[in-house]
């Protein structure tokens, strides 16, 4: 038994445009691969289950979902847990064996020619942004920026930023935010199988954000994504809570701040 910590066909341009008008309270928002900049990560936990990767980093919390529906998915959420940032791309190749391409129903763009792509995104109103470097072609979206990655003139991946990720990255101009160096975990409150879910033989991915003060104490601790048993639950929030940490720095002063640790609860065969 173990706790594991781990750190093309286009669509008519009708169908696209239409993907950017859902009917979702972030339905004037950027949507990429289902997942709406602007909402919480818990509709992308419905959306695909529990996340392969969760790192607590100095841009952001970052979420990976390996070859969700056959595309990989790279969010990047705030201390809120909104998401600012969603990135897209095929999965890797396995033993040498490309991933069969499986498209963004908005965007359906990954391997296009990037001229080709760009005729696509004007022809859905989109506004070409002068790029800082020419390996990207960046558009923006109604209140969000679409960046092409290329490589070798094709589209290699997606990426949709809110406009602090766009300022951040350069795409667009505004008032960058003070530089933030996330917490750090100095040191993991070991805690055991618990024996009630070992006798069920339950088994499980948890998630918990724990909120920090600016002297780095745990002053609360919650599950976002349950394993579905109470104890294994249970048992990753205790570890949470006694567990000791450096305290983030905003502008080179401590902050409070969250730090999201991803726990898997598996037993062998």
């Amino acid at each position: 038994m173990s706790r594991r910590h781990r750190d093309p066909v286009f669509a008519p341009a009708a169908l696209v445009a239409a993907a950017l008008l859902l009917t979702s309270g972030t339905s004037d928002r950027l949507h990429l691969a289902g997942v709406a900049l602007g909402a919480p990560v818990t509709d992308v936990v419905t959306l695909h289950g529990a996340p392969g990767l969760v790192a607590t980093t100095d841009d952001g919390i970052e979420w990976r979902w390996f070859d969700a529906t056959g595309i990989d998915v790279d969010l990047l959420t705030d201390d809120g847990l909104v998401v600012r940032q969603v990135l897209v791309a095929r999965p890797e190749p396995v033993r040498g064996v490309a991933a069969p391409l499986v498209q963004p129903p908005e965007f359906p763009l990954l391997d296009a020619q990037a001229s080709v792509a760009a005729k696509h995104m004007a022809s859905v109103g989109a506004r070409h942004l002068v790029e800082p470097e020419d390996t990207v072609s960046a558009w923006r979206v109604g209140a969000d920026v679409l960046v092409l990655e290329l490589v070798h003139a094709n589209v290699n991946k997606l990426l949709a930023l809110d406009d602090n990720a766009a300022v951040r990255f350069g795409y667009v101009a505004g008032q960058a935010q003070a530089q933030f160096r996330a917490p750090r975990l100095v040191r993991q409150f070991a805690v055991d199988y618990p024996k009630r879910a070992l006798a069920q033989r339950a088994q499980g991915v948890v998630v918990v954000a724990t909120d920090l003060s600016e002297a780095g104490t745990v002053s609360h601790v919650r599950v976002v994504v349950s394993s579905g048993n109470p104890d294994i639950d249970a048992a990753e929030t205790l570890s949470m809570r006694r567990s000791t940490f450096e305290p983030a720095r905003c502008a080179g002063v401590p902050c409070a701040s969250v730090y999201v640790d991803r726990e898997e609860y598996s037993l062998g065969p």
